[in-house]
């Protein structure tokens, strides 16, 4: 969505200033610049005023990756930890070779599990926050995100949203209403390993990352395709449930890749 920040930047605007794109005719009154006077508006004006053309502004925009820290992101998985890691680093490469400011937060299931980093410029701040995170405890149970909704920010922003989504849906509802000003962009991190690599047969044991608890079952070719199969289920509901705020989801499967971030985005080009 166009940018709404007075600051110039590299991304479309919908402030009128210095730029390339012809916006609109103006009164010099109102835009005292006669270099950009306009002789044929001016003499087509049928109040006989002095008529300049004013462009669009390229602007700044706010990046925010709002991120899930509960155990099920991390549950030992150096996979999953890297997928973590590799998003933050290169959403915020990616806001600063633009001049955009970067703000983080990774959500847990307290205040006191928060890790935030506002409106960065720095990339010494984000290794710093990476070795941060590098060595902290993923804490059991689902984020809250609510309590992250105090430090958003007021103006329209790109927000990633990073999470496994392994939880009631209907605990994002009230975070995803307040979120409709901003561009949403969920990222659902999963590792293949968790339901395509199974054994056709043998003794396999699940533990739940959140609770501890394990569980140990007869992989069987029956059984292995309906875990496929649910997975795939939930693919499904995830895209229902985020269309229906006007977001699409992107899929990270086993690695973060910034091509297909990219390719992400050339396709909602319109």
């Amino acid at each position: 969505m166009p940018g709404t920040r007075v600051y110039p930047g590299a991304h479309a605007g919908r402030m009128v200033g210095s730029g390339r794109l012809f916006k609109r005719h103006e009164p010099l009154i109102a835009y005292p610049d006669p270099r950009r006077i306009d002789l044929r508006a001016s003499v087509l004006d049928v109040f006989e005023q002095y008529r300049v053309r004013v462009y669009q502004q390229h602007s700044v925009i706010e990046v925010l990756l709002l991120a899930d820290r509960s155990a099920s992101m991390n549950s030992g998985d150096a996979n999953k930890q890297q997928v973590f890691l590799d998003c933050l680093a290169s959403i915020a490469e990616s806001a600063f070779s633009y001049g955009d400011s970067f703000s983080f937060i990774a959500c847990g299931a307290t205040v006191e599990q928060r890790y935030d980093l506002m409106q960065c410029r720095q990339r010494g701040a984000i290794a710093s926050l990476i070795r941060r995170l590098q060595s902290a405890r993923f804490e059991p149970q689902h984020p809250r995100w609510q309590n992250a909704l105090p430090y958003l920010p007021a103006s329209p922003s790109l927000l990633f949203l990073l999470s496994d989504f392994h939880y009631d849906l209907n605990t994002l509802a009230p975070l995803l209403h307040r979120l409709r000003q901003h561009d949403v962009v969920p990222l659902v991190s999963w590792q293949r390993s968790e339901y395509q690599d199974l054994p056709a047969w043998g003794l396999v044991s699940f533990q739940d990352s959140e609770n501890r608890s394990t569980r140990t079952l007869l992989m069987r070719p029956v059984l292995r395709r309906k875990i496929g199969q649910a997975f795939e289920q939930r693919r499904r509901q995830l895209q229902a449930y985020f269309r229906g705020f006007g977001s699409e989801p992107v899929f990270l499967e086993d690695r973060y890749s910034a091509a297909q971030l990219q390719h992400y985005f050339w396709k909602r080009t319109p």
